[in-house]
């Protein structure tokens, strides 16, 4: 334990306040280490004098250790005594008889050794840092995984821009998320994130390597790709945690800046192209490279997984384009055609066609059964710069012809947006398919939607400060809210219009409906009521004569009844008469037998009297039941008529009347067609304006939390 001795200085305060590191964010032993060992280890870890055989005097002589082995472990810091013993995480505390480095003191040694304890500015890093988790997949989902798709958390990435420049850079890197509205676009040493729906600005992820040349999400999401570096000096590519801006794993040995870099699908691999003609393909467990390949004759400028994470994609700036087992490096096409750099590459969902663009103008499409070249057209005048596949099939793409496109995959144009100030240089859709993005030489980021092309938003890849954004929000929000009266009452009446215009509309459709039911029933009643009274005439007409047959009979019956009446009362009155005298002389024999003869005479007259009166009962009801049948027939024939002339006059009156009704709801559904789509823009502008002012209040807040000044360090009470 006895050469970590000299942690005793190293954490021990420095007299006359903090010193500022040469360069804060890539300390090294000779600019920033060593002076502090001078100052305050010479004593015992010198040239002179080394305790527990530890000389600090040198890079070199730090790299051999004391007696108990090495003191750093380029990396990691959790593994470097000198920096856990400074920290009192593990024991000997250092210095033993003094306190903890101050926080400020601690971080300089912490980040010295995370980012591979280098010598000087000039020197490489001899490892990467490891990554924080393992973040490996043992399978593969293929598309959209399940749950929601990763958004950055609220309040976890920074609000206020690493820099901000006097004017917007090239835009050299973007990338949009498969599954989530997310748009990341390589600024001057920052990505800027925005949300695509909103076009509001989420955050700042630095990157504090160089340039930023590339910027991948992983398949599934959850990570961002960024790579680039310095030209001839360094490259590296960083992979970030997207929920919180989290860096994961840091790789990168290169002698230049990474042009071009993706991760596997199954994120066990990194793949970076650079000028060295090489492409390196790193682990994501600990960093190291797995192998290179040598195969490329100019820069790798283009580098790309399959979506299933079986092939490896690359492209060069000789036009060279190759496609290689993923885990094997092995050569599995050579893609031969281009004669100018391959600026990008672009494989379809399904792994099945790879989508090449290069600086011929040209987009080619080539199929993985064969390698063979299925299809190729002329996409833009001086060079086509970008290529990417939606996940329905289509592509777009921009160029130096300062155009973006929308393509299907026979080559022919389904969209041509707005010309770019300057060279179009990347190319993104959004995960929906809904928006197209692309970028120019200028600084120039533009929004479209995919279907009609419209301009929707312009994202800035130079960022005012939160200060000042915050107070151009405020402005904002007055305005919009300024305009919500008006656009209020634009819609209200133009809502009233439509109301009005679509119940007349209404009502013209009821009128017609209407009238053509009355018509139908009407013709409809005439008709049956018109075959009723045919049926009801002859059956009136047969009545008729059944009652002209009765009558006669009947009267006759009834005159014979009535004779035989008058008979019988004659006969009646004889035959007493003659019984009264045969009484008077009961001895005259004659006048006896007179009154039996009469007697007998008038029996035969009453029985024939009654049958007389029996005929005349049946045929007077037999009168009667044909006369109550004639009436009966009657009034069904005149009602059935009636009905028939009551309808005639009601089709009379509306068949005049249904041809103008019938007329009048063309005009009215026009008018209420017309009405109601006079509401959409009114509508649309009231809802954008609500949206604008959601979207600007909720950055207000965002920003407050930023720019608020700190809380006043509270007086301490007065003993």
């Amino acid at each position: 334990m006895r050469q970590l001795a000299f942690l005793c200085s190293v954490v021990a305060v420095l007299a006359g306040g903090a010193r500022v590191l040469a360069d804060a964010k890539n300390p090294t032993f000779d600019d920033d280490v060593l002076p502090i060992v001078k100052q305050h280890c010479a004593n015992c870890h010198s040239n002179d004098k080394q305790k527990g055989d530890l000389n600090l005097a040198t890079y070199a002589a730090l790299q051999k250790g004391g007696s108990s082995g090495a003191a750093v472990k380029p990396g990691d810091p959790s593994k470097s005594r000198v920096y856990t013993l400074s920290a009192h995480i593990e024991e000997p505390k250092m210095p033993p008889n003094g306190n903890k480095m101050p926080d400020a003191q601690l971080a300089v040694i912490k980040l010295w050794v995370e980012q591979g304890a280098r010598e000087n500015a000039g020197s490489k890093a001899s490892v990467t840092p490891k990554p924080t988790a393992d973040i490996g997949l043992k399978s593969i989902v293929k598309g959209r995984p399940e749950g929601p798709p990763p958004m950055p958390a609220v309040g976890k990435l920074k609000l206020d821009p690493v820099v901000t420049a006097r004017r917007p850079g090239a835009v050299l890197a973007m990338a949009t998320s498969p599954w989530a509205p997310l748009v990341a676009i390589g600024g001057q040493k920052q990505v800027i994130l925005y949300n695509t729906d909103t076009g509001a600005l989420i955050g700042f992820i630095p990157f504090e390597h160089g340039q930023i040349n590339s910027i991948k999400f992983s398949r599934n999401a959850r990570f961002l790709l960024v790579a680039g570096g310095k030209g001839g000096s360094s490259g590296k590519a960083v992979l970030y945690k997207v929920e919180n801006g989290e860096k994961v794993i840091e790789v990168g040995i290169e002698n230049d800046a990474i042009l071009a870099a993706d991760i596997s699908a199954d994120q066990t691999q990194i793949a970076v192209g650079s000028p060295s003609k090489l492409v390196r393909i790193y682990s994501t467990t600990d960093g190291k490279v797995i192998r290179e390949i040598k195969k490329h004759t100019d820069w790798v400028t283009a580098v790309e997984y399959s979506a299933d994470g079986v092939l490896l994609a690359t492209g060069d700036r000789n036009g060279g384009a190759f496609v290689w087992e993923a885990f094997t490096g092995r050569e599995y096409f050579s893609l031969r055609g281009h004669t100018a750099m391959i600026t990008d590459v672009s494989w379809r969902d399904d792994s099945n066609v790879l989508a090449t663009c290069s600086e011929d103008t040209t987009i080619k499409l080539w199929e993985m059964e064969n390698g063979g070249n299925i299809k190729n057209w002329g996409a833009h005048g001086g060079g086509a710069a970008s290529v990417q596949f939606t996940h329905d099939g289509k592509l777009a793409s921009t160029g130096r012809d300062r155009v973006t496109k929308f393509w299907d995959q026979n080559g022919t144009a389904l969209k041509t947006f707005e010309a770019f100030p300057d060279l179009g240089l990347k190319v993104a859709v959004t995960h929906d398919n809904a928006r197209v993005i692309a970028g120019d030489w200028s600084g120039v980021v533009k929004t479209w939607t995919a279907v009609d092309a419209k301009a929707v938003a312009t994202l800035d890849v130079n960022p005012l400060p939160a200060v000042e954004r915050l107070k151009k929000v405020e402005t904002a929000i007055t305005a919009a809210t300024a305009k919500i009266p008006p656009t209020q009452a634009a819609f209200d009446a133009a809502a009233l219009k439509a109301k009005q215009a679509t119940d007349a509309h209404n009502a013209a459709v009821a009128n017609v409906n209407k009238i053509n039911a009355d018509l139908a029933a009407a013709n409809k009643a005439v008709t049956d009521f018109t075959a009723a009274a045919n049926a009801a005439k002859p059956q009136m007409d047969a009545a008729k004569a059944e009652v002209d047959k009765a009558t006669p009979i009947a009267t006759a019956a009834a005159n014979k009844a009535a004779a035989l009446e008058a008979v019988v009362s004659a006969e009646t009155v004889a035959a007493k008469a003659i019984a009264d005298a045969s009484t008077k002389t009961p001895a005259n024999a004659d006048l006896v037998a007179q009154v039996k003869k009469k007697a007998d005479a008038l029996a035969a007259l009453s029985a024939e009297l009654a049958i007389a009166k029996k005929v005349q009962a049946d045929t007077a009801a037999a009168l009667k039941a044909a006369t109550d049948k004639h009436a009966a027939q009657s009034k069904a024939y005149t009602d059935a008529t009636a009905v028939v002339a009551a309808n005639q006059k009601t089709v009379a009156t509306l068949t005049p009347m249904q041809k103008p009704a019938t007329d009048a709801v063309a005009p009215a559904k026009a008018a209420a067609d017309a009405a109601n789509a006079a509401t959409a823009p009114a509508k649309a502008a009231l809802d954008a304006l609500n949206a604008e002012i959601a979207t600007a209040k909720a950055t207000l807040e965002q920003l407050k939390t930023v720019t608020a000044p700190p809380a006043p360090t509270p007086v301490p009470p007065k003993k």
